[in-house]
């Protein structure tokens, strides 16, 4: 019988928490813990319903990553990290003590790239889900992945077959897609003037962005006099759209097998002033 592995992306769970509740839930002495009780909220409600074997929550870590350091605007037009979710974040990561499940993360690379790592080498009988509401995630997606965007009425769950109906490109090809058309939420500029479809239509005739390139000289238009002018560009741009699947950080199965102390976990809700069930997950 095939293992199930949960892969969290944390910051992605604590935004959705954060701005899913209001910021009156508040324990005795003031403290905000909104996005705290979500993301609990969340996690557990994951852990009931997938009972799985292995439980890794990902996370950015605080320095630039080589993105940045390759092209500075990167995701530069993001606001600061509002300071009633920043005093929120050392509780999160004791709830994701409490659980025992690893928080990785590493200097230079995003969440992604530690999601995507451990996506990509896990036990082959195991099959990752990743919980995110970030669409870079959407690139992972295979038979032995499925990308779980989490929503108040009903998850979306993606598959191969719904990552092509609504990117209108395999999942391989999202990084090729976004190359192209750019992505506002990372600010990646793409090419001027190749919006999606243009994109997703040279795609689909040639293959792939490499494939686009070399026939570039072939495509009509001002977007395709754009794109002959953008060659390296457009390269550069699927280079911040990839997810680095061989990032080197130690990665144990081990330490991600899903083994909790009850005693623990209730400590850690009561000290938060949270009252809340504690998953039965056996």
């Amino acid at each position: 019988m095939s293992k199930t592995c949960l892969i969290l992306d944390c910051f992605s769970l604590v935004y959705r928490s954060f701005f899913g509740l209001p910021t009156t839930i508040r324990r005795q002495d003031g403290q905000a813990i909104n996005a705290v009780l979500g993301f609990y909220n969340t996690l557990t409600g994951l852990m009931e319903q997938f009972h799985p074997d292995y439980l890794f929550v990902a996370s950015d870590h605080p320095s630039p990553t080589f993105r940045h350091k390759i092209f500075s605007p990167y995701k530069a037009q993001r606001p600061p990290m509002p300071e009633e979710l920043k005093t929120q974040i050392p509780l999160i990561e004791e709830v994701i003590h409490s659980f025992s499940a690893p928080l990785v993360k590493l200097a230079g690379y995003e969440a992604d790239d530690v999601i995507g790592t451990i996506a990509k080498h896990a036990p082959s009988d195991t099959h990752c889900y990743i919980i995110t509401t970030d669409r870079d995630a959407l690139q992972l997606v295979s038979d032995d992945v499925t990308v779980i965007s989490p929503n108040s009425k009903a998850n979306r769950v993606f598959t191969p077959e719904l990552v092509q109906h609504e990117m209108g490109v395999p999942p391989e090809l999202v990084p090729d897609l976004k190359a192209l058309m750019g992505d506002t939420s990372d600010n990646i500029p793409g090419i001027p003037l190749v919006g999606p479809k243009t994109a997703k239509r040279w795609l689909d005739t040639y293959g792939s962005l490499d494939n686009v390139l070399e026939n570039a000289h072939l495509l009509k238009g001002k977007a395709g006099r754009n794109l002959m002018e953008g060659l390296e560009d457009a390269l550069l741009y699927r280079y911040l759209a990839t997810i680095e699947q061989n990032i080197p950080t130690f990665c144990c199965w081990r330490a991600g097998r899903l083994s909790f102390d009850e005693h623990r976990v209730r400590t850690v809700l009561d000290d938060l002033g949270i009252r809340a069930s504690i998953p039965q997950v056996s």
